[in-house]
Order: structure tokens, then C-alpha cells, then sequence
């Protein structure tokens, strides 16, 4: 869906992207993060072909994104701070106006567009001029729009900026079901325990270099300590079993809960076999590491 090797982007003195690799494959939602400046948007920009490499080469659904940055253009979705409307129309002319861009059938506009406001929360405002909205709800009017478009692959900065919550997990089970086809997504956000939801896989980005690409899976296991919270039938009973059988850097009882902490995450699969051994039931056991925390190693250069 997407390969970019060796991305570079010079302005000026500054380095935006330094030697960016990286591949997205089809149905995957792929997330990419970094503070502020760290160079989210200038890749974001180059792999839309909106703003060619000073290095490096990507494909993009096969297509050159310096040869060929206008037929990119036509086959993907992007949704970004930068949008510019027409100020006089309301959000439902202008969802309208798309549809028929895209050469929609006027008979399955209305549900389209009532569809996408639903998604994207505009029913509030739908029916005002966005010359009177503001910058959270014109981002709001945008993301509907990219909703309504039928392409392989969509990016999406920031969607879920200005949403409720209970739109928000709309729009996260929407974004799950939309890839099961087949399609992709490239995401951003600042929100790393949000994304945790809905991203198959991340990439984190800082001062233009990549620092970090992998599920969440395997960057915990790269970059955080192997603690759990365990919730079990007999507490007291699970901590002195696995106090006794298993390396432990700690273990203790946390409001009804084992807290435990692992030499070796290997030995994470022993935890449940050992309960069970003892006749004590295991409910849930729960990774307590975060993306935010490892985005935090990372940004370091840290390793478990």
C-alpha cells in the first residue's frame, strides 16, 4: 500500500525527515506519532505527493509519488488542518457538493451525507453558514467529507479532534470495520492510549527520524518491563504462589489486585498455568505498559 525508503526533506537548514523508511500494507491501520516539529506533516506531505522528497522514493498503492502526484491524489482521502472551504455554503451543500464529485447517485447522497454527519458529529451545526463555525467544527466538516469518499487509502491527522465521546468510539469502529476489505488508513494523533483501539500498527517519529516501528505488542516487549495486574479469586493466595515460583523484580496487592512484575516476560505464560495449578481462578490479566510510555523510552533511546 505504501513503501517510502531513505525520505528525505531539506528546508533550509532545517532537516524536516532524515532517511524515513518505512512500508504500510493493506488493511492496516497505521499509526504515526511525534511531538509537535518532529516532522509528522512534512511525511505526511511527501507521501501525498503534495510536497516532493529532496531524497528517498515512495510508492503509494504502486503509484510514483513524484512522477505522479496528481493520479495519487485522485485514489486516496486526506484530512488535515489545511482544508479550505466555501465560506457561504453550509455543511450539508457542501457534503453535497462532493458527493456529487465523486459522481455518487443522487438517490444515495442524503443517507451518505446524514451518514457521515452522524459520524463526524455535525448534526449541532449542519445547517450553518462555516463562515460561523469554528476551527474544531470546520475540522469536524472536513473529516465527514473524507468519510464519504470510497478510496484504498485515507490519511487522517488528528480525527477525532473536537468529537464526543460517544462519536469518538462510533468513529473508532467504523475505522476497524472500513479496513477489513482491504483499505488502509494512515493515523495521527497525540493521543497514544486512544490509538491503542483502533492501530495495527505504530511508528514513532522525532526530530524527522524514525525511532520506533512495530505492533504494540512487540514495543512493549521491546521497550517496557513486564508488569501485569492480575485479577484473581484469592489474592493472597496468587501472590504467595507466584512469589514462590516465578523471578520476580516485585509483587504486591493494589486495591483487590495482584500487581506483579516479571524478570523475564517469557515467563508471562507461567502466570496463568501456575494459578490454575493452585486452583485459584484468574479473571483477567492486564499489561499495564502504554504507548505514551513508550514513545517516552524511545524518544530516549531507552531499552528495557
Amino acid at each position: 500500500m505504501i513503501e517510502a525508503n531513505g525520505l528525505v526533506k531539506d528546508f533550509s537548514s532545517v532537516r524536516a525527515l532524515d532517511d524515513i523508511s518505512l512500508k504500510v500494507g493493506r488493511g492496516e491501520i497505521f499509526g504515526f506519532f511525534g511531538p509537535n516539529g518532529a516532522g509528522k506533516t512534512t511525511c505526511i506531505r511527501v507521501l501525498c505527493g503534495l510536497t516532493p522528497p529532496t531524497q528517498g522514493d515512495a510508492t503509494v498503492l504502486g503509484i510514483d509519488v513524484k512522477k505522479h502526484p496528481v493520479q495519487l491524489r485522485d485514489n486516496i482521502a486526506i484530512l488535515s488542518e489545511e482544508t479550505r472551504f466555501y465560506e457561504e455554503m453550509t455543511p450539508r451543500r457542501y457534503l453535497n457538493m462532493f458527493c456529487k464529485l465523486m459522481l455518487m447517485p443522487k438517490s444515495d447522497r442524503l443517507s451518505a451525507v446524514n451518514e457521515a454527519a452522524d459520524l463526524a458529529d455535525l448534526r449541532g451545526f449542519i445547517d450553518q453558514k462555516i463562515s460561523f463555525l469554528s476551527q474544531g467544527q470546520r475540522q469536524r466538516v472536513s473529516l465527514a467529507r473524507v468519510l464519504l469518499a470510497e478510496v484504498p487509502l485515507t490519511f487522517l491527522d488528528e480525527p477525532f479532534s473536537g468529537i464526543d465521546i460517544i462519536h469518538r468510539r462510533k468513529l473508532r469502529e467504523f475505522f476497524k470495520e472500513s479496513v477489513k476489505d482491504g483499505n488502509s488508513i494512515f493515523f495521527t494523533s497525540h493521543n497514544l492510549i486512544e490509538a491503542e483501539y483502533i492501530v495495527d500498527k505504530f511508528a514513532f517519529i522525532n526530530h524527522g527520524k524514525l525511532t520506533a516501528v512495530g505492533t504494540a505488542e512487540e514495543l512493549k516487549d521491546k521497550y517496557l518491563a513486564p508488569a501485569y495486574m492480575l485479577r484473581v479469586s484469592d489474592p493472597q493466595k496468587a501472590r504467595e504462589m507466584l512469589d514462590r515460583s516465578l523471578r520476580l523484580i516485585s509483587i504486591g496487592i493494589v486495591e483487590g489486585e495482584v500487581a506483579l512484575t516479571l524478570q523475564r516476560r517469557q515467563d508471562a505464560p507461567q502466570v496463568a498455568k501456575i494459578l490454575v495449578q493452585e486452583g485459584i481462578d484468574l479473571f483477567e490479566m492486564r499489561s499495564m505498559g502504554t504507548m505514551e510510555e513508550v514513545f517516552e523510552r524511545t524518544a530516549r533511546g531507552d531499552v528495557a
